[in-house]
Protein backbone atom coordinates (compact mmCIF):
# COMPACT_ATOMS: atom_id res chain seq x y z
CA UNK A 1 0.00 0.00 0.00
CA UNK A 2 1.52 3.49 -0.81
CA UNK A 3 0.90 7.14 0.42
CA UNK A 4 0.39 7.77 -3.27
CA UNK A 5 -2.88 5.06 -3.14
CA UNK A 6 -4.29 6.70 -0.28
CA UNK A 7 -4.34 10.36 -1.03
CA UNK A 8 -5.91 9.14 -3.80
CA UNK A 9 -8.67 7.24 -2.06
CA UNK A 10 -9.31 10.19 0.45
CA UNK A 11 -9.80 12.49 -2.55
CA UNK A 12 -12.75 10.02 -4.31
CA UNK A 13 -13.83 9.43 -0.81
CA UNK A 14 -14.30 13.10 -0.46
CA UNK A 15 -15.71 13.77 -3.74
CA UNK A 16 -17.89 10.17 -4.88
CA UNK A 17 -16.59 11.09 -8.20
CA UNK A 18 -13.97 9.41 -10.34
CA UNK A 19 -14.05 11.99 -13.13
CA UNK A 20 -14.15 14.93 -10.51
CA UNK A 21 -11.42 13.72 -8.46
CA UNK A 22 -9.03 12.49 -11.79
CA UNK A 23 -9.66 16.78 -12.85
CA UNK A 24 -8.69 17.48 -9.03
CA UNK A 25 -5.51 15.66 -8.90
CA UNK A 26 -4.78 16.57 -12.56
CA UNK A 27 -4.39 12.60 -13.79
CA UNK A 28 -6.06 10.49 -16.27
CA UNK A 29 -9.43 9.03 -14.97
CA UNK A 30 -8.34 5.43 -16.70
CA UNK A 31 -5.08 5.99 -14.45
CA UNK A 32 -7.14 6.62 -11.28
CA UNK A 33 -9.18 3.94 -11.78
CA UNK A 34 -6.74 1.45 -11.74
CA UNK A 35 -4.98 2.87 -8.60
CA UNK A 36 -8.61 2.59 -6.76
CA UNK A 37 -8.78 -0.80 -7.81
CA UNK A 38 -5.25 -1.96 -6.86
CA UNK A 39 -6.15 -0.49 -3.04
CA UNK A 40 -9.61 -2.54 -3.04
CA UNK A 41 -7.70 -5.67 -4.80
CA UNK A 42 -4.91 -5.72 -1.53
CA UNK A 43 -7.63 -4.91 1.25
CA UNK A 44 -9.53 -7.87 -0.47
CA UNK A 45 -12.56 -5.46 -0.70
CA UNK A 46 -14.69 -3.00 -2.06
CA UNK A 47 -14.77 0.35 -0.70
CA UNK A 48 -17.28 1.92 -3.20
CA UNK A 49 -20.53 0.79 -3.63
CA UNK A 50 -21.18 1.63 -7.84
CA UNK A 51 -24.20 1.86 -10.00
CA UNK A 52 -23.25 2.93 -13.72
CA UNK A 53 -20.77 5.90 -13.54
CA UNK A 54 -22.08 6.78 -9.60
CA UNK A 55 -19.98 5.68 -7.04
CA UNK A 56 -20.73 6.29 -3.15
CA UNK A 57 -18.28 4.97 -0.39
CA UNK A 58 -19.79 2.09 1.23
CA UNK A 59 -19.49 1.15 5.10
CA UNK A 60 -15.79 -0.28 4.41
CA UNK A 61 -15.09 2.56 2.89
CA UNK A 62 -16.22 4.64 5.24
CA UNK A 63 -14.21 2.99 8.12
CA UNK A 64 -10.61 2.71 5.63
CA UNK A 65 -11.15 6.63 5.32
CA UNK A 66 -10.90 7.41 8.69
CA UNK A 67 -8.08 5.76 9.26
CA UNK A 68 -6.39 6.38 5.81
CA UNK A 69 -6.86 10.39 7.10
CA UNK A 70 -5.01 9.70 10.47
CA UNK A 71 -2.40 7.80 8.91
CA UNK A 72 -1.75 10.44 6.40
CA UNK A 73 -2.30 13.33 9.09
CA UNK A 74 0.64 11.29 11.47
CA UNK A 75 3.11 11.19 8.23
CA UNK A 76 2.61 14.75 7.74
CA UNK A 77 3.43 15.47 11.52
CA UNK A 78 6.88 13.57 10.81
CA UNK A 79 7.91 15.36 7.89
CA UNK A 80 6.96 18.73 9.51
CA UNK A 81 9.03 17.29 13.33
CA UNK A 82 12.04 16.97 10.69
CA UNK A 83 11.54 19.81 8.84
CA UNK A 84 11.65 21.80 12.43
CA UNK A 85 14.75 19.50 12.75
CA UNK A 86 16.12 21.90 10.15
CA UNK A 87 14.96 25.73 12.23
CA UNK A 88 12.30 28.08 10.86
CA UNK A 89 13.55 29.40 7.88
CA UNK A 90 12.51 26.12 6.09
CA UNK A 91 8.88 25.75 7.32
CA UNK A 92 5.59 25.76 5.55
CA UNK A 93 2.62 27.52 6.89
CA UNK A 94 -1.07 26.46 5.59
CA UNK A 95 -3.82 29.35 5.87
CA UNK A 96 -7.39 29.17 5.33
CA UNK A 97 -8.75 32.94 5.62
CA UNK A 98 -12.40 34.46 4.53
CA UNK A 99 -10.79 37.88 2.98
CA UNK A 100 -6.97 38.92 2.38
CA UNK A 101 -7.29 42.36 3.21
CA UNK A 102 -6.97 42.39 6.71
CA UNK A 103 -4.30 40.15 6.65
CA UNK A 104 -1.94 41.21 3.48
CA UNK A 105 0.61 43.99 5.61
CA UNK A 106 1.72 41.65 7.89
CA UNK A 107 2.34 38.68 5.78
CA UNK A 108 4.09 40.77 3.42
CA UNK A 109 6.37 41.87 6.80
CA UNK A 110 7.00 38.48 8.04
CA UNK A 111 7.90 37.28 4.70
CA UNK A 112 10.58 39.98 4.54
CA UNK A 113 11.84 38.74 7.90
CA UNK A 114 12.13 34.72 6.88
CA UNK A 115 11.68 34.61 2.99
CA UNK A 116 12.42 31.03 3.12
CA UNK A 117 9.32 30.18 4.78
CA UNK A 118 6.54 29.51 2.42
CA UNK A 119 2.69 30.13 2.99
CA UNK A 120 -0.06 27.63 1.26
CA UNK A 121 -3.05 30.61 1.54
CA UNK A 122 -7.09 29.38 0.87
CA UNK A 123 -9.27 31.85 0.72
CA UNK A 124 -12.21 29.37 1.80
CA UNK A 125 -15.91 30.27 2.90
CA UNK A 126 -17.11 29.19 6.57
CA UNK A 127 -18.59 25.81 5.56
CA UNK A 128 -15.23 24.82 3.64
CA UNK A 129 -13.35 26.21 6.62
CA UNK A 130 -15.60 23.46 8.86
CA UNK A 131 -14.80 20.77 6.30
CA UNK A 132 -10.85 21.69 6.29
CA UNK A 133 -11.14 21.35 10.02
CA UNK A 134 -12.52 18.01 9.97
CA UNK A 135 -9.58 16.90 7.51
CA UNK A 136 -6.97 18.60 9.98
CA UNK A 137 -4.83 19.92 7.33
CA UNK A 138 -4.09 23.43 7.94
CA UNK A 139 -2.60 25.85 10.76
CA UNK A 140 -4.84 28.61 11.03
CA UNK A 141 -7.70 29.76 10.19
CA UNK A 142 -8.55 33.56 9.92
CA UNK A 143 -12.05 35.21 9.88
CA UNK A 144 -14.63 37.37 11.16
CA UNK A 145 -17.33 34.77 12.50
CA UNK A 146 -16.91 32.06 15.15
CA UNK A 147 -15.81 28.93 14.24
CA UNK A 148 -17.84 26.08 16.26
CA UNK A 149 -15.84 22.99 16.25
CA UNK A 150 -14.35 20.90 19.51
CA UNK A 151 -10.81 21.54 19.85
CA UNK A 152 -11.04 24.73 18.18
CA UNK A 153 -9.00 27.56 19.96
CA UNK A 154 -9.29 31.46 18.60
CA UNK A 155 -7.28 34.85 19.73
CA UNK A 156 -8.66 38.25 18.89
CA UNK A 157 -6.40 40.38 16.38
CA UNK A 158 -7.91 42.95 14.84
CA UNK A 159 -11.20 44.97 15.73
CA UNK A 160 -12.49 47.56 12.93
CA UNK A 161 -15.56 49.55 12.78
CA UNK A 162 -17.79 49.36 9.81
CA UNK A 163 -19.13 51.73 7.60
CA UNK A 164 -21.71 52.59 4.88
CA UNK A 165 -19.65 53.49 1.46
CA UNK A 166 -21.54 55.69 -1.12
CA UNK A 167 -20.48 57.44 -4.11
CA UNK A 168 -19.84 60.96 -4.54
CA UNK A 169 -23.48 63.03 -5.36
CA UNK A 170 -25.34 59.94 -3.59
CA UNK A 171 -28.45 61.13 -1.35
CA UNK A 172 -26.21 60.49 1.69
CA UNK A 173 -22.87 61.34 0.63
CA UNK A 174 -23.24 64.88 2.68
CA UNK A 175 -24.00 63.06 6.31
CA UNK A 176 -21.15 61.97 8.62
CA UNK A 177 -23.10 59.30 10.05
CA UNK A 178 -26.86 57.54 9.49
CA UNK A 179 -28.85 55.15 11.50
CA UNK A 180 -28.86 51.95 8.59
CA UNK A 181 -32.59 51.84 8.56
CA UNK A 182 -32.71 54.98 6.34
CA UNK A 183 -30.72 53.02 3.59
CA UNK A 184 -33.34 50.39 3.65
CA UNK A 185 -34.72 51.08 0.07
CA UNK A 186 -31.19 51.58 -0.89
CA UNK A 187 -29.75 48.65 -3.71
CA UNK A 188 -26.38 47.14 -2.05
CA UNK A 189 -22.60 45.57 -3.51
CA UNK A 190 -21.78 43.21 -1.18
CA UNK A 191 -19.65 39.24 -1.08
CA UNK A 192 -20.97 36.62 -2.23
CA UNK A 193 -23.95 34.37 -0.11
CA UNK A 194 -22.08 32.34 1.92
CA UNK A 195 -19.49 34.56 2.17
CA UNK A 196 -18.22 35.22 6.26
CA UNK A 197 -18.51 39.04 5.63
CA UNK A 198 -21.93 38.80 3.62
CA UNK A 199 -23.45 36.68 6.44
CA UNK A 200 -21.73 39.60 8.80
CA UNK A 201 -23.37 42.11 7.20
CA UNK A 202 -27.00 40.84 6.09
CA UNK A 203 -26.84 40.38 10.00
CA UNK A 204 -26.24 44.01 10.44
CA UNK A 205 -29.16 45.22 8.10
CA UNK A 206 -31.46 42.50 10.30
CA UNK A 207 -30.60 43.92 13.34
CA UNK A 208 -31.88 47.32 11.53
CA UNK A 209 -35.08 46.21 10.60
CA UNK A 210 -35.03 45.21 6.76
CA UNK A 211 -33.37 42.76 4.48
CA UNK A 212 -30.79 44.30 1.99
CA UNK A 213 -31.51 44.50 -1.65
CA UNK A 214 -28.00 43.02 -2.91
CA UNK A 215 -28.00 43.86 -6.69
CA UNK A 216 -24.12 42.98 -7.39
CA UNK A 217 -22.15 40.14 -5.93
CA UNK A 218 -18.40 39.94 -6.13
CA UNK A 219 -15.44 38.06 -3.79
CA UNK A 220 -13.01 40.92 -3.22
CA UNK A 221 -13.20 44.76 -1.54
CA UNK A 222 -11.53 46.07 -4.50
CA UNK A 223 -14.16 45.11 -6.92
CA UNK A 224 -16.86 46.11 -4.44
CA UNK A 225 -15.50 49.57 -4.23
CA UNK A 226 -15.25 49.77 -8.26
CA UNK A 227 -19.34 49.13 -8.33
CA UNK A 228 -19.91 51.32 -5.87
CA UNK A 229 -18.24 53.60 -7.04
CA UNK A 230 -19.56 53.40 -11.02
CA UNK A 231 -22.97 53.85 -8.97
CA UNK A 232 -24.15 50.25 -8.79
CA UNK A 233 -25.12 50.54 -5.13
CA UNK A 234 -23.55 50.91 -1.59
CA UNK A 235 -21.39 48.82 0.65
CA UNK A 236 -20.37 47.74 3.57
CA UNK A 237 -16.40 48.54 3.85
CA UNK A 238 -13.98 47.97 7.17
CA UNK A 239 -11.82 50.79 8.89
CA UNK A 240 -8.45 48.89 8.14
CA UNK A 241 -5.70 50.77 6.10
CA UNK A 242 -6.19 49.17 2.99
CA UNK A 243 -9.74 50.40 2.66
CA UNK A 244 -8.29 54.13 3.00
CA UNK A 245 -7.42 54.25 -0.38
CA UNK A 246 -10.48 53.45 -2.06
CA UNK A 247 -11.93 57.29 -2.43
CA UNK A 248 -15.01 56.73 -1.33
CA UNK A 249 -17.63 58.11 1.08
CA UNK A 250 -17.69 56.59 4.43
CA UNK A 251 -20.76 56.94 6.73
CA UNK A 252 -20.28 55.69 10.24
CA UNK A 253 -23.44 54.19 11.49
CA UNK A 254 -24.89 54.97 14.65
CA UNK A 255 -27.36 52.52 15.01
CA UNK A 256 -27.11 49.51 15.37
CA UNK A 257 -23.22 49.03 16.51
CA UNK A 258 -21.53 48.07 13.31
CA UNK A 259 -18.20 46.17 13.93
CA UNK A 260 -16.00 42.76 13.29
CA UNK A 261 -13.60 41.09 15.29
CA UNK A 262 -10.93 39.00 13.06
CA UNK A 263 -9.69 36.09 14.87
CA UNK A 264 -6.88 33.67 14.67
CA UNK A 265 -7.93 29.77 15.28
CA UNK A 266 -6.25 26.57 15.03
CA UNK A 267 -6.77 22.89 16.12
CA UNK A 268 -5.45 21.91 19.77
CA UNK A 269 -4.28 18.52 18.36
CA UNK A 270 -2.28 19.81 14.90
CA UNK A 271 1.25 19.48 15.72
CA UNK A 272 2.20 23.03 15.25
CA UNK A 273 5.42 23.82 12.98
CA UNK A 274 8.41 26.61 14.50
CA UNK A 275 7.47 28.93 11.78
CA UNK A 276 3.88 28.40 12.39
CA UNK A 277 4.29 29.26 15.81
CA UNK A 278 6.23 32.22 15.08
CA UNK A 279 3.99 33.37 12.55
CA UNK A 280 1.21 33.24 15.09
CA UNK A 281 3.46 35.25 17.92
CA UNK A 282 4.29 37.75 15.05
CA UNK A 283 0.48 38.52 14.24
CA UNK A 284 -0.37 38.55 18.12
CA UNK A 285 2.37 41.64 17.99
CA UNK A 286 1.67 43.00 15.21
CA UNK A 287 -1.98 44.05 15.99
CA UNK A 288 -1.04 44.72 20.05
CA UNK A 289 -2.50 41.75 21.41
CA UNK A 290 -6.18 40.95 21.89
CA UNK A 291 -8.59 44.54 21.55
CA UNK A 292 -9.89 46.24 23.76
CA UNK A 293 -13.52 46.59 24.46
CA UNK A 294 -14.84 49.99 24.22
CA UNK A 295 -17.74 51.78 25.96
CA UNK A 296 -20.12 51.43 22.86
CA UNK A 297 -19.57 47.71 22.42
CA UNK A 298 -20.38 46.97 26.08
CA UNK A 299 -23.97 49.11 25.79
CA UNK A 300 -25.00 47.21 22.67
CA UNK A 301 -23.66 43.65 23.30
CA UNK A 302 -27.11 42.49 22.66
CA UNK A 303 -25.06 42.14 19.01
CA UNK A 304 -22.74 40.13 20.02
CA UNK A 305 -24.99 36.75 20.38
CA UNK A 306 -25.06 33.57 18.23
CA UNK A 307 -21.44 33.42 17.04
CA UNK A 308 -22.44 36.94 14.57
CA UNK A 309 -19.41 39.03 15.95
CA UNK A 310 -16.83 37.19 18.40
Amino acid sequence: MEMLQLRYFLTVARLEHITRAAEELRIAQPALSKTIARLEEDLGTPLFDRQGRNIRLNPYGRAFQAKAQAALQLLEEGRREVADMAGLEQGRIHLALSNMEQIRDPLKEFLSRHPQVHFHILQASMEEMEQLIETNETDFYMTAMALHHPGIRQMPLLKEEVYLAVPPGHRLAGRGSINLIEAAEESFVGYKEGHPLRKMNDEFCRHAGFIPKVVCEVEDPASIADLVRSGFGIAFIGSCKSSEDLKLIKLSVNKPLCQRTFHIAWLDNRYLSKAAIAFREFLLQHFEGPPRQSPRTRTSSYFLEEGALI
